[in-house]
């Protein structure tokens, strides 16, 4: 029976690396590597700042995920973690799942360092929340920003009193996660019928996650906020990318131009996470994102388009090497 499942994990494995591997094909192919090789030429040796600037983003973003690991995170190094989260990410983003597939993976690898796999998906989920929490907070501060900024009635223009309703959504969607971390029914953990329908053991490891998540929140406040933190820097960091390129391109924008711009973006491009690679739906981000702080200048958004396109080529090729550096990675840590 073991063996059984040892064999259809791995043709599982097979099944999800060829399936990425064919997206990204499908990414390259449509990816006009010319226009891209004539802005990074444009550009010159400045583009290196734009992959500094995302590297940084995606340490933070590392150690805010490892603040979840508890007194796991002794197990395994920010180098190494940051390892494990950019071959998740990747695989997260050129796949039809998303970010399913890709923290899953996540968590297989984790347990190559001796990680439990209830805790390695514990981190994993937390760190989302965290995330997905400071985040809104970065969204609700633009658009704050924007309502009382000159933009003011282009902006009521442009979305009407829809602008306003999503405000109000996003407002009550923090306070009611909040309380929802805060109270809890149980105290004990729910335990998980191995013997029951599968449903129900898929119902039963829902509850235990959400269980060890409140947990967390309520029993470890410290490492929850620590992460908290870390990723609101992520997102501040990571927006420098808009601004930086702008700034590249002649256009005088604040860095809080940057930070509303990757914010918009960001969530743009989540309605559309099921799509590999969101192709198509990034370049529509972006433009609807650039005409809203009212640059609508076509030739602008697809360099925009394409500049963001290079950064993500250089982490897909990044993500390859990373991958064998971690198989090589585990094997010495197996045989130590």
């Amino acid at each position: 029976m073991g063996y059984k499942l040892r064999i259809q994990k791995k043709h599982l494995k097979l099944i999800l690396l060829f399936s990425v591997l064919a997206f990204i094909g499908v990414f390259i192919w449509k990816t006009d590597l010319t226009a891209v090789a004539k802005e990074i030429n444009n550009i010159g040796f400045r583009v290196i700042y734009i992959f500094a600037c995302t590297f940084c983003a995606y340490l933070l973003g590392t150690w805010g995920w490892r603040a979840c690991l508890g007194a796991d995170k002794k197990k395994i190094s920010i180098s190494q973690l940051f390892i494990v989260r950019q071959i998740g990410e990747t695989v997260g983003l050129y796949n039809p799942t998303s970010v399913v597939a890709g923290d899953l993976f996540k968590v297989e690898l984790l347990k190559r360092y001796g990680i439990n796999t209830q805790i390695g998906l514990n981190s994993v989920l937390i760190s989302r929340i965290t995330a997905v929490l400071s985040q809104i907070l970065l969204f609700l501060s633009t658009m704050l920003w924007l309502l009382l900024s000159p933009l003011n009635t282009r902006i009521s223009n442009l979305f009407g009193i829809w602008f306003y309703i999503l405000i109000g959504v996003l407002i009550v969607a923090k306070i009611a996660l909040f309380v929802w971390l805060g109270t809890s029914k149980r105290f004990k953990r729910p335990l998980v019928n191995n013997n029951g329908s599968a449903w129900k053991r898929i119902s039963d490891h829902i509850n235990s996650s959400l269980f060890d998540i409140k947990f967390f929140f309520q029993n470890d406040k410290r490492a929850f906020w620590c992460s908290y933190f870390l990723f609101l820097l992520h997102w501040i960091v990571g927006s420098f990318e808009f601004y930086l390129i702008l700034r590249f391109l002649g256009y005088h924008v604040t860095a809080l131009h940057g930070l509303f711009l990757d914010m918009y973006s960001i969530t743009f491009k989540s309605l559309g996470a099921f799509i590999p690679g969101q192709l198509g739906i990034e370049e529509l981000g972006n433009k609807l994102a650039l005409s809203t702080i009212g640059i609508a200048s076509v030739s602008l958004w697809i360099t925009v388009s394409l500049l963001r396109r290079t950064r993500q080529l250089f982490w897909i090729s990044i993500g390859f090497i990373l991958y064998f550096l971690i198989k090589k990675d585990v094997a010495n840590v197996t045989t130590a």
